[in-house]
């Protein structure tokens, strides 16, 4: 399947963000997502580019001419560090928020007879078990964004890193309400990689661009609610 309609999901997120259905369930997550961004992103664009300088004087003048070619993806996949560490701390705050407002776009029932304060506390140990399972393939592929040369190969691996995790991030919500754990969020979306990784690198993007930015995690939770409806994310397990 087309990763093009992964990321159409995305744009459907953002299309029908202010839905009056949910439009009061959004208010919450947007409100984090904002203070976050907003707060982290000046932060986080002054230690990317002291991070780069500090590598460019860490070469030594023979591989001088690496900076022309490593440079920008070494820059590149430090913003998708921040941008997908700013989005993990957001969706852990908001779990509960946008465990509510997946419910409310689904229409449906939690699996299992769960109550509404049984999913918000499921959601925010949904969110830990993420946060480990990102730093345990961070840490290793950061530390190669410091190798010279490596780091050419390690900049666009961050992308799909980046893509990835960020599919898996929001499409657990909706898989999460039909009663699916972590390990079973994962196996779906290869199982529509596609879909997946089309929706995970419009995420990415989107949280790359300011305004869209501070839209993007209540966007996402609809859009992935979307495309476990439409692209049938999930309903082979």
């Amino acid at each position: 399947m087309s990763p093009l309609s992964g990321a159409a999901c995305l744009w459907r997120g953002f299309t029908s963000l202010f839905d009056r259905r949910w439009r009061s369930l959004v208010l919450a997550p947007l409100a984090i997502n904002a203070v976050l961004f907003a707060a982290g992103g000046v932060w986080a664009a002054r230690r990317t580019a002291d991070a780069v300088s500090a590598w460019q004087a860490a070469l030594p003048d023979w591989l001088g001419w690496l900076t022309y070619l490593a440079w920008p993806l070494f820059a590149v996949a430090l913003v998708l560090v921040c941008v997908y560490g700013f989005t993990a701390v957001a969706n852990l705050i908001g779990a509960p928020f946008n465990t509510a407002l997946a419910a409310r776009v689904l229409g449906e029932p939690p699996a299992g007879g769960r109550g509404a304060v049984a999913e918000a506390l499921a959601s925010i140990g949904n969110e830990l078990r993420k946060l480990g399972y990102f730093l345990l393939r961070a840490v290793p592929l950061g530390v190669l964004l410091w190798v010279p040369g490596v780091n050419l190969v390690a900049g666009p691996l961050w992308l799909l890193l980046g893509a990835w995790l960020l599919a898996l991030e929001y499409l657990d919500y909706p898989l999460a309400h039909r009663g699916l754990d972590f390990p079973a969020v994962r196996r779906a979306a290869a199982a529509r990689r596609g879909p997946a990784l089309g929706f995970g690198a419009a995420a990415l993007l989107a949280g790359m661009l300011p305004g869209l930015n501070l839209l993007l995690m209540p966007a996402a939770v609809i859009g992935a609610c979307v495309l476990v409806r439409e692209q049938a994310v999930g309903a082979g397990r």
